[in-house]
């Protein structure tokens, strides 16, 4: 018997992909060769061979190994005006068709099938393709993935499960993601009280672990429109843990740079007060650790000097002809995925996913569902909606 599992968030960026690794390389352990993935719709997109497919398919297809063709792993990606023109004239009138077939296709050649979800459950409904639909249509139980928290992750739930009981859809359970560090323990005890006495598995508890989230210097110097004027290979896979920007007088920026070492840091290419003084430490030893790297912005020429002074220290630089402000500005919200080249990050996750979720359950849970459907209206997603919130009163009360 082949299986299907969907694993839809609590909202944007709840750790779908994340989990969605983690679970096919498990699968990939237990059924090698016979595990498959797909997104059916993506909102981002990336050129493969002159061909725009969907970031998340090619990033498991590449990352896992998995020789999916994309058209079966990424059969729908939306992009501007779609969803306008998708009400005004019903085209791609053939959306349903195509992922409906995407997923048949691999159901009858893999035992498994990992289908990731897109945004909160309601993300697609202006195609008529929520989560919930397509996990209906497919007819595949849901793991549910929330951020961690304690009455946030519960209203998240709570808000969440309306769309996936009104399609009667199977809820295998639930992982919390991104617990803050020194929370835990708090969380796990008042969420698995809570979570059991209405019936819902909590299938692991995940911990933040901020590199997860830190781009690569390729990868933060694309997204900046920059270019390496002193770089090798293994500096453009190192991962850096966000940014600072000098803004400050050159006391202040030194200060950011000694708090925060792992932070590349951001100037205007005008700003030499900075340039020189960082370098100084650097060549120095004073600086032994950061800045991770320097992204010079505008369009000031950058002197020779400069570019042979970050080489001797070994301090990768870029630069962008973009005005300083603009470019941090770009940059300031933004959150950064996990991209196919980056093994190290990628076995991390794998890692991290594997021992904080417990995917003995769920393989056993896919293989022996049992005659009891949580999907109805007297199942586990109907109850939450009737237990009292006094009971989380109750247990907060006692922590």
């Amino acid at each position: 018997m082949n299986y299907g599992i969907y694993i839809a968030g609590g909202g944007k960026d709840a750790g779908k992909t994340t989990v969605s690794l983690g679970l096919v390389s498990y699968f990939k352990e237990h059924f090698p060769g016979n595990v498959a993935f797909t997104k059916p719709l993506g909102q981002k997109s990336t050129m493969v061979d002159g061909s725009s497919v969907g970031q998340d398919s090619y990033l498991l297809d590449t990352a896992m190994d998995l020789g999916i063709p994309l058209k079966y792993a990424a059969p729908f990606s939306t992009s501007s005006g779609a969803a306008e023109k998708y009400i005004k004239t019903g085209e791609p009138s053939d959306l349903k068709k195509n992922i409906r077939k995407s997923y048949n296709y691999l159901n009858s050649k893999y035992k498994v099938v990992v289908v990731e979800g897109t945004g909160h459950p309601g993300v697609g409904s202006v195609f008529n393709l929520s989560n919930a639909d397509v996990a209906s249509m497919l007819g595949i139980p849901v793991i549910l993935v929330l951020n961690g928290g304690i009455g946030s992750t519960i209203d998240r739930f709570s808000l969440c499960i309306e769309p996936f009981r009104s399609k009667k859809v199977k809820i295998l359970g639930v992982i919390i993601n991104k617990i803050l560090p020194g929370k835990e323990e708090k969380v796990k005890s008042v969420l698995s009280e809570w979570f059991d006495s209405i019936g819902v598995p909590v299938l692991g508890y995940v911990p933040y672990m901020n590199t997860l989230s830190s781009p690569s210097l390729g990868v933060l110097s694309r997204e900046m429109g920059a270019e390496s004027l002193y770089l090798n290979k293994e500096l453009n896979m190192k991962s850096v843990s966000g940014f600072n920007s000098a803004f400050g007088n050159t006391e202040e920026v030194l200060n950011m740079i000694a708090a925060e070492p792992d932070k590349a840091l951001v100037a205007s290419a005008g700003r030499l007060d900075v340039i020189e003084s960082v370098l100084a430490r650097k060549l120095s030893g004073v600086f032994s650790d950061g800045p991770s790297a320097m992204i010079l912005c505008g369009k000031v020429e950058i002197d020779e000097w400069i570019i042979e002074a970050c080489k001797k220290a070994e301090l990768p630089l870029f630069r962008s002809n973009a005005p300083f402000e603009r470019t941090v500005k770009k940059i300031h919200h933004k959150i950064f995925k996990v991209e196919p080249g980056e093994s190290k990050k990628i076995g991390n996750i794998v890692e991290l996913i594997g021992s904080n979720v417990d995917m003995d359950k769920i393989k056993d849970m896919l293989e022996n569902p049992g005659k009891k459907d949580n999907g109805d209206e007297g199942g586990i997603i109907g109850k939450v909606l009737s237990t009292p919130f006094k009971i989380l009163e109750r247990i907060l009360k006692r922590k």
